[in-house]
């Protein structure tokens, strides 16, 4: 029966976000963003009982039931058109270009697999933009699921380096992952409910910046504890993303909301002050923040700057890139290999999956959409979402040479993100003179 689950999981999650889907998007909504936050808890569980499989059919269920409102787009390709949606048609020209590539090289069922990753946030980005007159219900579910599952993973995160249950500890064996930590309690880097600690790093730190921006009590329990799951990750390019998402906060709200704010960061530092004076806390806190002062010596960052310039030297020979399915066919990395993949980098994903010109297209479309959610958008002040939101995108494009975040988990929460921001501050009106503009942003040639 366990093993059943693998299969019987995303067919119902799949099942019940079209009923969904055309009973309460808001619903809809929030099923999705759990989807993300338990699927690969779920997962191990099932593992655990059922026996270890390296590719689950479970961790399907969140793509799938997100690929839902893909039915928006299907029904407003139309909109594509307009000079408001040229990320969205930038961003998608770039996959259909990697497709088409990947389908000459790499099996059918490889390439699909790679563009569910790509394809599937775009698409709720689409819905939640193409919906932007019901912005506030959106706002509002999005930021109690943020809320609440902020919560959720921080409290798993905590118990996990503490107590590490048996699932994942078997499943942290199974999968060899010793760029995880050592399968045992108080010597993990926390990866909570997710499937990595990098993931769960980067959901905590997006939660955390929505949080900072939230008026309910909850966020009193939820920041502390997200605060202490996050630094026990270990992850330093999400470390990196929080602090200039803070800065940006920090500039961006009134005063009164400012001083929230410092006063949530003066909670979460005094909060791992008293964290670190466990021993184990503080080796490795201040070990990953000696890397800082001396990257040269960190076999991390070495890595990736020798597997950018390996990467590059191959890609110059093939400037049409190795098209979709070509990162797990033939880059894929094994959980204890300490050796940089293209799922370590936007920039190598890209230009391994998409190409020069599939990238090109793909980041011009991206580089719109920073535009004009940044300069282009009406800002106001008392709207503390949509200056969060605009904090995770902050937080999140800081770590583009260090974690792919386009696609898959990162991904979904990016392109909610800037779909949210457009949604709320594009203009409707938006003239030939804003095109022009978006266009000048767009490489020579294209």
């Amino acid at each position: 029966m366990p093993s059943a689950l693998r299969y019987l999981y995303p067919a119902l999650a799949f099942a019940l976000a079209i009923f969904l889907f055309v009973r309460s998007r808001t619903i809809y909504i929030g099923f999705v963003f759990w989807l993300w936050f338990v699927s690969p808890f779920l997962r191990r569980i099932v593992d655990y009982r059922a026996g270890f499989v390296p590719s689950s059919p479970l961790l399907l269920a969140s793509f799938l039931a997100t690929a839902v409102s893909g039915y928006v787009l299907v029904t407003r390709v139309r909109m594509l058109s307009r000079p408001a949606l040229l990320p969205f048609s930038c961003a998608l020209a770039g996959i259909f270009f990697g497709t088409v590539v990947g389908f000459t090289r790499y099996p059918v069922v490889a390439v699909m697999q790679a563009v569910l990753n790509w394809l599937v946030p775009i698409l709720f980005a689409f819905f939640l933009y193409a919906e932007r007159d019901r912005y506030v219900e959106y706002q509002e579910v999005i930021q109690r699921s943020f809320l609440y599952g902020t919560l959720w993973l921080g409290a798993y995160g905590v118990y996990q380096f503490f107590f590490l249950p048996l699932w994942d500890r078997q499943w942290m064996i199974d999968l060899d992952a010793r760029t995880f930590g050592v399968p045992e309690a108080l010597q993990i880097r926390v990866f909570s409910t997710l499937n990595a600690p990098a993931t769960c790093a980067a959901y905590l730190m997006a939660g955390l910046l929505i949080l900072f921006a939230l008026k309910s009590r909850i966020r009193f329990v939820a920041a502390p504890v997200a605060f202490l799951a996050f630094i026990l990750t270990s992850s330093r390019s999400s470390w990196i993303g929080l602090v200039f998402g803070i800065f940006y906060l920090t500039v961006q709200l009134s005063n009164k909301a400012r001083v929230r704010v410092v006063a949530g960061i003066l909670t979460c530092v005094i909060l791992l002050l008293v964290a670190t004076q466990l021993p184990v806390l503080d080796v490795m806190v201040s070990t990953r923040l000696q890397s800082f002062t001396d990257p040269k010596k960190d076999v991390s960052y070495n890595e990736r700057v020798g597997g950018h310039v390996v990467a590059f030297e191959k890609l110059l020979d093939e400037p049409m890139g190795e098209g979709m399915g070509s990162v797990d066919t033939d880059h894929t990395t094994t959980g204890g290999d300490a050796s940089i993949g293209p799922h370590d980098s936007s920039i190598l994903e890209s230009l391994y999956s998409l190409g020069f010109p599939g990238s090109i297209v793909y980041l011009a479309g991206i580089i719109v959409a920073g535009f004009t959610i940044l300069f282009r958008v009406k800002k106001r002040s008392s709207d503390l979402f949509a200056i969060a939101i605009r904090a995770v995108i902050i937080a999140f494009f800081c770590q583009f040479y260090l974690n792919s975040i386009f696609v898959g988990a990162f991904g979904f929460v990016v392109w909610t993100a800037i779909g949210m921001a457009l949604a709320q501050g594009t203009p409707k009106d938006l003239s030939t003179a804003s095109l022009k503009t978006a266009r000048e942003l767009l490489p020579v040639g294209l």
